[in-house]
This record gives C-alpha cells, structure tokens and sequence, in this order.
C-alpha cells in the first residue's frame, strides 16, 4: 500500500524507531512534545567512522532534526539497509512509497519531502564524499540507491502527483490554513514534477559521462562508484523507467530524439546507449507499460536495430577480444552482451524471429546472423551466455511463425470451395506472406547448425584448458540450435550436415562438468530415439557417466546429493533415448557389463560400476517391460541374473551394488517368470530374501543413499516377487525363508516398519493363493508374532506409567505404534490382495475377524492408557481405516460399532490438533462408507463421533488458547465435506445437547472467511472444497420431501448459511482472488465457487458484498476494470455464464496484481487488453 503522512511531526513519530538503528543510540537519547510541535535532544559525538558523523551535541529545533534526518545522512541509511538492519529497510521503503509535508519549519510555505528529494540528496554526498578523496567501499550503496530509484520511476508521473494531492489534502485535515491557498497543492505537484525531471536529467548526465565508462588502466578498478558496471546499468534502467511510466510520446522522444542522433553523432557511450535500449523494451513487457506503448516499440524497432543495436554490436565484437585476456572481461565485452541481450528484448517484444531479423538488416551493410554466429568466438562468458539466449528467442519465434503458416495452409485447403474466386483471399495474402519465412527458416537453421558446429574444435581447446563456462555455453548454444532443428533433421531437409554440431554436442556429454554435460544430453535425448547410429556413440558416453565418481561417497557438501539428482533425472531420460533408438545393442551392451564386473577381481570400484550397469537397466525398465515381444529381454536378463547369482557375494553384498541388484529384480520382476529357465527366478527370489536379511552395519553411511536403503529395496523387490507370482512361493522352503524374514525383528534385527508393511504386502498375496479353508490359520500365524509383542510391550509400558518411572517412555510408544501399524497393514493387503480366482470378500472377512477379536483387548488398552500421544492415534487411526473394508454390509454393524468405540475413546483422550487428525481420517471414510445408508443406527455412530471430536477440537483450543473457530475448520473441514456429500441433512443439525441445532455447521461457516485467508495452501483447499460441496449440498435438499418439524430445524439453518455465502464469504473470495492475495493454484477453483454462489443470487442480494470487494485499497486495476468486472458477476447471476471465461477474467485480474505497487496498471496496456477482451465477451 502507498502511505501519506500529513506533516513532519508525523513523519518525526514515523522514524522515531528509525533513527537509533540507523544513527546510533548515542545519537538520539529521546523525543519530547513541546508547545505542540516535535523537538529532539541529541547527543551527537564524532565516531570511528569520522567522515560521517561530523555533528557535536547540541539541542536541535525541529527544522534542525528534519535537516539532519532529511538532507544530511542517506549514505548511513543505505549502509544500514546493506547490513538487512529491518529498521534501515523500512525507512528506505517509507521514502520510497509516501510524500511528508512539512508544514511547520517554515509556516504558510509548505514544501514536500519524497524519494525525489532523498536521490538528489544523496547523489550530493556521494558526489561530496569522492571530490574529497573518499569514496571507497560506495558501490553497494549507489548500487541499492539506483535500484530503489528504478523502481520508483516505475511509478507514473500521473501517479506521483495523486500523492502528492492526497498528501496535502490529508494535511489540510490538520492544518485547515492550507484549504484556503487553491494554487498551494497544484503548485507542490510542479514542484515535485520538477525535482523528478531534475533527477533524471542529473542522472542522464551519469550515464552519458564518457569518463564514467573507462576504468583505471593501473588498477584496473573502477574511479568512481558510478563507473561500477551495476550502477550503471540500473542508472540507465531508471531512463528507460521513466520513459516508458511517463508514456509513449516519451519513449519516442528518448529514442528518436536522444539515443538516434547521439549514435550516429558517436556522441553517446555505447554502453549507456544499449543499456537504455534494452530496458526500454523490458519495461515496454511489462504489465503495467502505459497503452500505446507496444505500438510504438514496434514503429521504433527498425531504426533501433540498424542505426543503433547493430553497429554498436559489429563494433564491440570486433574489438572485444583484441589486446585482452583470454577469457577475462572488458568493456566491450559487457557492451556486446548488452547489444545481444538488448536485441533479443526488442525482438521477443515485436515477436520478430530470425527471418524478420535478417529482412530487417538488408538494407544495411550489416549481416546480423553472421554478426550473430562471430559473438561465438568470444572468450567473454556473458557474450556467449547473451548470444545462445538470442539465437533461442529467433529460433522459437521462427518455429511459432511455421505453426501460424501450417495453421493457414490447412485453413486455406478447408475453405477453398467455399471462397468467392473473385477479389482479394485474405487467407491466400496470408499464406503467402508466411509461406517466403517457410522458404527461409530451413536455410537460417542450416546456417545456424553450420557456424556451431565449427565450434566443436574451440569447444575442445577451452576445455583443456580448464574454461568449464566457455564449454557451458557453447553446449547450450548448441542445444538450442539442436532442439530446433530436430525436425529438419528428422525429415531430412536439413541444408548441409548435422555431424559438426552432433560431435560438439557429443563432446559435451564426456565433460566432466554436470552442467554441461546435462545440458547436451538433455538435447540429444529427442533425437536419438530415431537415430540407432546417434543412439550407439551415446550410450557409452552415458554409461560411463552413470558410474558414481569415488570421490564423492564421502563427500558432504552436497556433491553426492547433487550427482545423484542428475542421474535419476537427465541420465534416465538420455538411456531411455538410447534404448529407444538401439534396443538389442542396449541391452546386449548392459549384459556383457554386468557379466564383466560380476567376474572381475574384487577392487574398490568395481562394486560401483556394476551399479551403474545396474542402474542403466533400471532406467529403462518401465519401457522395456512394455515391450510386446519379450524375448530378447528375456534372454538377457537370463544372463543378468545368472551373473549376479554367481558373483562373489562380496560384491553384490556392497550396499550400492545389492540396492541397485534388489531395484533391479524390482523392476523386471513381472518379466522373470517368463524366462525359460525357472532358475531365473528363483535365482532372484533368493537374492532379494539374502538381501533383506544382509547385515550391513560395517558399512556406515553407505548403507543408505538419496532416499534409499538396500533393506527397502530388498522389501519393495520381495513384495514384486510375491505379488507376480504367488504359487512360486508355496512350496515349504520358500515359506519357511519368508517367515524367517518376517520373524527377523522379533529376534533383534532391526529393519523399519515402512519395510515390514512392504513385505506383508508380498506374504498376504502368497497367504491369498492358499486353498481358503487355510487363509485363517495362515493369517493367525502371520499375526501371532505382532500381537504378543503388544501384549509384552503394553505391559512394561504400564509398568513404567504405575511407577511413574524416569525411564524414557517414548520407544515404546513408538514400538506400539509399530506394531499396530503391521496389524493394520495385514488387515489391509489381505482384502486388498489379488487373485487369479473370484473370491468373495465375506471369506477374506471371516479369515481376519478372529485377528481382530484376538487383538481387541490389548488395542482398547493402549487406546485407554495411550491415546493422548500422536504417535499412537496414527497407528489406531491406520487400524480403523483398513478394518472399515470389513464392514461393507449391515451384517457388521456391531464390528463398525466396536471400530466406532475405539475411535470415540482415543479422541476423548485426545490433546492436540495432530492427535485428532488420523481419528477424523476414520470419521470421514465411515462417512464415506456409509453415510448414505438410511439406518438411524449408523447415522447415530456418525453423529455421535463427530460431536466427540467437536469436543476434542474444543477442549484443545481452550488448553492451547488458540482461535476457536478457525482450529476447528482447520481440522474438521475435509470430514464435514463428506458428511454434506453423503447425509446433508444430519450435517445441517448436528449439534451437542442444549444448542441451537447446526451448531458445528455455524462454527464453520463463521469461520471460513478467516480460513480462505490462511498462509497454508492446504488449508484454503480444503475450505474450498468445503464451501463448493455445501453449496450443492443445499440444492440437493428437497424442502417439499420434509415434514413440518424437519423445516421447523432446517429451513433457519440454511437461511444462515446462504445469507453468509452472499456475504462475508463472498466479499473474501472476491477480494482475495481479485486483487491477486491467493495462491494462483487457487485462482481457478475460487471461481468456481464465485460462480456457485452468484447464479442462484438475486443480482440485488450480492451486489452489496461484490461492490465491497472491488471498492477496497487493495484493487488496484482501476475504474474501467472495475467496471467491466462488476457488470461481468452481475451477469452471472441471471445466466450461466461460460465457466472457463469468468475463470480466465478472475485469472487475469489475478496476474495484473502481480506487478510493483507503482500505481502503473490501472492506466496500462494490460488493462486496455482486458477491458477489451471482457466487454467484448458481454
């Protein structure tokens, strides 16, 4: 928001908390009122910084404190703001953003005081500080002082002097003299107009000082603070700001009549002339560029390309890289990269692609792509950097312009039976023109695919020696001019051959940089699955990089973290081109590696290759196993598996080695029982179960990498196994090694419960092949184990609690917890677990409720003894949740009731938002199963639990003293979202005995407005969802099926909720999307809801809350959208408008907001477009 203060007394009480961070405390002892105006005692003494605090102690006036604060120390302002001081931030922000009136120092001439007046101020001091000698260490703070003051001149002239209006008119509330002087507020505004334009000539003055832009040949430092590189170019930012805030008839005027003439007079520096061309065209992007600007960027953007951006380019490029450094910067340099940055700006504002371009410069001596092509040579990283983003934007401009061209060429083949043969074809004069760039986009790309490919031999030289950013941009320039001409090449069209750019690109993937090697895979990938010749000069490359470099196993600032990261992303999309491009030879390829390291003596670094052969597989996996025709994979992993059964177990033991080996099995584990051999996988089956059950603890932090650990890879590829092919398991061995391994943490091993419950997945889909007069004693055996350590850890965790012991009693909580998410997990995987025969559900219930029935009694104690701890209501939760699969019929009631019971007990113990969020888990999916039932009973048992945890919610808010109605739409909201979609009428009257019916639902409503403002996504979600499945909710409920004392109950209930949608809720759903508050993944479903709630509205029950929402200080698109956008919602409700148009109109208002807070937008292009979009649509 923009602040106003009405006079300096004000402003004094506003920087009184500023002035000791920023001056010191000796510097200020107190303020005292006196007479009704502000004076200050000051204690002011010299300090070690000497130059800058030059005061002595004396009691000062207020005009005196005002010189001070005002005219005497910005550098010590801007210093602090350096330091993140928030004090020195928020005093240079205020500056920024308000105007002060002093109406007191010198009385009936009232002056003002903004950023204006604080640039020239400190543009004296540091003028003064380096006349006197003394201006080392001012970069930063000119630096900070150019930035503020481009953002500043953002601001429209137009919105300065509203400002400063506003900040005489409020000062006049308070002065009432003022009123009487009509001319005194149009005379501030001259005033500070002046002081603007003022500035910006004293700024010009900077930018266009030759002496500014050389640097001391000895030092080669810069001379002065406004040398520094930065300042310069945010200096010549604020230009360009200023030129494009004060409207087009300036930018014409700064360029035509300033940047034109000064280039061809060679009167400008070049530096400072591209520099304001550049940010020019930025700014002219921008959402908040006056209308009319585009046009004009657009009338100017020949002259600009021909007398100014290439001359300056050909001439810097020319002399940028003689008599310098190899490598190293100069100032030609920075003025090339500008040039380069400068015309790809103007050419993404007019969309003009690389055919324009070159059309463009024929008409002068000027070749700009072979200008373009020679910017490669560069040693200057930011040249090259400039020229691949150049060579990007002309590329994907020229590719757009062939999409319209094809677009026209199929419109044109439709329509030409229906067009008149006479007059003019708007489509044929079309299709001509686009069809000339069609002709000459082939040829430019060759063009451009030729002069990179020569850069391969340079490419090669900076790399040996050592130039990693030389080498990086050339391999993006290169992937770049690859990406683009991929078709060409596919279609063999393509002018000239491609090989030059391949091997540079090729060149690139072997460097030892992730970076550059990431960016030339990552290109390549598109093209090598057409290409087998591509494919196989790849591969290796890419297997080689796949090895995990030794060194950074015990590294620990991150490599290890960042390697990985580029191997599971661009290594597995590079392999999988490869395997699409030479299938056989890929996998033939990983065969022989495997069978190669599995033989090899053991060294340290062979366990590391045969992991990344490992790894090259996996990649793959989940295109290989779609193949259709199996055979050859069959075959290889045949050998694969072989090899690694007969490997020393010393290899295939080291963890990366077994985790990347159980991954492996993982991930072909549907493909093994179709190999030939049974062997095969049996062979892998007994490699995951050896795996599950190795001891790794010699190997310390190997034992586990990314997000992985050989022990869950061995789980997830057990539980592959098991599911694909159950009946391989039956046999007595194989379900004696299964329960060993299940048995293992019952006899000290320790291993998670995230892999317990991965391998209890497996064994139930093995328990489940079993005839089923066998499934209950299985499933009694399988649980048996976890039920007797309840029972034994609930004992000594009673123990503990009757002694009231010092002993930690948090690993039992945890190992209860554990083991009650196994039992949940066994209920869970049995109902869920696949079969080749129909099996009906009511036997798998009548196998797991003895489980239950054996297991209840200690559940219910620990529930009763633990329910208060988190760890315990999650694991219960979990239980709950998969035991409701057993209750699908009425037939289960009282098992739902006892499920219902445990559930109501652990939230009555409940003491924390987290503890009731699993239990509401339960409530819902009850709900969700049976809330449409027409049984009192049921609908009872819901009632029922959710009063229980209304309570809960209620007792921890009053414990905790948090918001009431906000903690319990945090937490119940996704549980009332199923109530209102199953039994909206239960939910309209829920209430505890003695309340209002609809108690619950009014807590919610009251506080959704609130909710919807929330910082945490999840949080306006739900609330959303909340809101939207209420609404319908309340058109499902027919009045007319009610009898008299049900409307008696429901009609006030609804009456409450629909006036609160019409609203407060309303006025904070347009509010917050409108003026752009929310997130944007937000954006769309709020419409939605706006439109819910307006098109069964009488336009006369909203217009209130939709007025009041855009008529805030936070919508800030001005009148004209205003405008169209109330008239937009009032349609809504008297037709359905299109849902996708409001959405894209709330978008767009939305993305308008999402700009500086220089008052630009409301006058800008992007409100003209909207304006005439959106009335249009009406």
């Amino acid at each position: 928001m923009l602040l106003t203060y009405c006079d300096v007394a004000r402003f004094h009480k506003a920087v009184a908390d500023v002035i000791p961070s920023i001056f010191g405390n000796q510097w200020c002892q107190a303020f005292d009122a006196e007479e009704g105006r502000r004076k200050s005692r000051a204690l002011l003494r010299p300090s070690s910084e000497g130059r800058r605090n030059i005061w002595v102690g004396r009691c000062m006036s207020t005009a005196m404190l005002e010189t001070i604060l005002l005219s005497v120390r910005k550098v010590n302002a801007l210093d602090h703001a350096l330091r993140a001081d928030p004090q020195g931030l928020a005093f240079l922000e205020q500056t920024a953003s308000l105007y002060v009136l002093d109406a007191a120092s010198i009385p009936g001439h009232p002056t003002t005081y903004g950023w204006w007046n604080f640039l020239n101020d400190a543009l004296n001091e540091v003028e003064r500080y380096e006349s006197e000698g003394d201006a080392s260490n001012l970069e930063g703070h000119v630096r900070l002082l150019a930035t503020i003051t481009r953002r500043v001149a953002r601001r429209p002239p137009s919105s300065d002097r509203r400002l400063v209006k506003i900040c005489f008119a409020n000062a006049s509330m308070t002065h009432m003299n003022l009123m009487a002087n009509a001319q005194l507020s149009q005379s501030l505004v001259g005033s500070n107009d002046e002081l603007r334009e003022r500035n910006m000539g004293r700024i010009a003055a900077i930018v266009f000082d030759w002496s500014f832009h050389r640097t001391n040949s000895v030092a080669g430092l810069s001379t002065s603070a406004f040398s520094d590189p930065v300042v310069m170019e945010q200096f010549c930012g604020v230009l360009a700001c200023n030129a494009v805030s004060s409207g087009p008839t300036a930018v014409r005027h700064l360029v035509s009549d300033w940047i034109v003439p000064g280039v061809e007079s060679q009167q400008l520096p070049p530096q400072a002339v591209v520099a304001i061309i550049l940010h020019i065209s930025v700014e002219a992007r921008g959402k908040g560029c006056p209308a009319g600007t585009k046009n004009v960027i657009s009338s100017l953007f020949p002259s600009v390309c021909k007398s100014v951006i290439g001359p300056i380019l050909l001439e810097s490029l020319r002399e940028g890289d003689e008599g310098g450094i190899s490598g190293g910067e100069n100032i030609n340099h920075r003025i090339a990269a500008i040039s380069l940055r400068s015309l790809e700006s103007w050419c993404r504002a007019n969309e003009i692609g690389a055919v324009k371009l070159q059309k463009t410069f024929n008409s002068t001596n000027i070749n700009i792509l072979v200008s373009i092509a020679d910017a490669l040579y560069s040693n200057s990283e930011a040249v090259i950097d400039s020229v691949s983003e150049l060579i990007d934007t002309l590329l994907q401009l020229d590719e757009r312009e062939a999409n319209i061209s094809q677009g026209l060429s199929i419109a044109q083949s439709l329509m030409s039976d229906v067009m008149s043969d006479t007059g003019a074809n708007p489509l044929d004069i079309a299709r001509q023109i686009t069809g000339e760039n069609d002709k000459a986009r082939p040829r430019i790309l060759s063009e451009f695919v030729s002069a990179v490919g020569l850069q391969r031999f340079r490419f090669s030289e900076r790399q040996s020696k050592g130039d990693v950013s030389v080498c990086r941009c050339l391999a993006r320039t290169a992937a770049v001019v690859l990406t683009h001409s991929t078709d060409l090449m596919k279609q063999g069209t393509l002018e000239g051959s491609p090989d030059g750019l391949l091997e540079l690109l090729l060149k690139a993937v072997a460097h030892p940089s992730l970076y550059v090697c990431g960016i030339a895979v990552e290109a390549l990938t598109n093209l090598t699955s057409t290409s087998a010749e591509l494919s196989t000069k790849l591969l290796p490359l890419l297997q080689g990089k796949a090895i995990i470099p030794f060194h950074l196993i015990n590294n620990d600032d991150g490599g290890l973290e960042e390697y990985i990261n580029f191997r599971e992303r661009v290594l597995t999309d590079g392999l999988s081109g490869c395997y699409a491009g030479c299938n056989s030879f890929f996998l033939q390829s990983c065969s022989s590696a495997i069978e190669e390291f599995c033989r090899a003596s053991l060294s340290p670094h062979v366990p590391f290759q045969l992991e990344a052969a490992l790894f090259c597989m996996v990649a793959v996996a989940k295109t290989a196993v779609k193949t259709s025709d199996k055979r050859d994979l069959c075959a290889q992993l045949e050998r694969m598996i072989s090899a690694l059964a007969k490997s020393p177990s010393t290899v295939t033991s080291h963890p990366l080695a077994m985790m990347k080996a159980c991954r492996f099995v993982n991930q072909y584990a549907s493909v093994l029982p179709l190999c030939e051999t049974k062997a095969t996988f049996e062979s892998a089956s007994e490699l995951a179960i050896n795996s599950f059950n190795q001891d790794l603890s010699s190997f310390g932090s190997l034992k586990s990498i990314g997000d992985s650990s050989p022990l869950s890879e061995a789980a997830n590829a057990l539980e592959q196994l098991l599911c694909s092919s159950p009946l391989l398991f039956s046999s007595p061995a194989a379900l004696s090694a299964l329960e060993n391994a299940w048995k293992a943490p019952y006899e000290g091993k320790h291993i998670n419960v995230e892999e317990r419950e991965t391998l209890c997945s497996g064994l139930c889909a093995v328990l489940i092949s079993f005839p089923q007069d066998r499934w209950a004693a299985l499933v009694d055996n399988l649980a048996r184990p976890v039920i007797a350590c309840l029972s034994i850890v609930s004992n000594e965790a009673d123990h503990i609690l009757s002694k009231d012991s010092n002993e930690s009693f948090v690993p039992m909580l945890i190992r209860l917890s554990n083991e009650i998410r196994l039992l949940a997990a066994i209920v869970q995987h049995f109902m869920k677990a696949k079969s080749d025969k129909v099996i009906d559900n009511r036997d798998r219930r009548s196998a797991l409720i003895p489980l239950l029935h054996s297991s209840w009694p200690v559940l219910t104690h620990i529930g009763d003894k633990c329910g208060s701890h988190t760890v315990i209501t999650s694991s219960i939760g979990k239980l709950l949740t998969a035991s409701l699969l057993l209750t699908e019929s009425e037939e289960e009631s009282p098992l739902l009731d006892e499920l219902v019971t445990l559930a109501k007990t652990v939230l009555a113990k409940s003491k924390s938002p987290s503890s009731n969020t699993p239990m509401l888990t339960f409530v819902e999916k009850v709900v969700d199963q049976h809330g449409a039932e027409r049984n009192d009973t049921i609908h009872i048992m819901i009632k029922d639990l959710i009063l229980v945890a209304y309570e809960a919610i209620l007792s921890v808010a009053k414990a905790d003293g948090c918001e009431v109605p906000q903690l319990i739409a945090a937490t119940i909201f996704k549980t009332l979202s199923s109530c209102a979609k199953k039994c909206p009428l239960l939910l309209l009257t829920i209430a505890r005995e003695g309340k209002e019916p609809g108690e619950v639902i009014h807590s919610c409503i009251e506080a959704s407005p609130q909710t919807l403002k929330s910082n945490e996504p999840d949080a306006i979600t739900t609330t959303v969802s909340f809101l939207a499945m209420l609404i319908s909710a309340l058109k499902s409920i027919s009045l007319e099926s009610l009898d008299d004392g049900q409307k008696q109950v429901i009609v006030p209930v609804m009456d409450y909720i629909n006036r609160s949608f019409r609203g407060e809720i309303l006025i904070s759903l347009v509010t917050l999307s409108c003026c752009g508050i929310l997130p944007l993944d937000a954006v769309a479903d709020f419409a939605s809801l706006i439109q819910q709630i307006l098109f069964p509205s009488q336009w006369h029950d909203v217009e209130a809350s939709v007025t009041a929402a855009f008529f805030t200080n936070q919508f800030l698109l001005g009148d004209e959208v205003k405008t169209v956008a109330i008239a937009t919602f009032k349609r809504c409700t008297t037709s359905e408008y299109p849902t996708s148009a409001f959405a894209d109109m709330i978008t767009d208002m939305w993305c308008m907001h999402q700009t500086d807070d220089t008052g630009a937008i409301a006058s800008g292009e992007a409100v003209l477009q909207f304006v005439k979009k959106f009335s249009n649509e009406r």
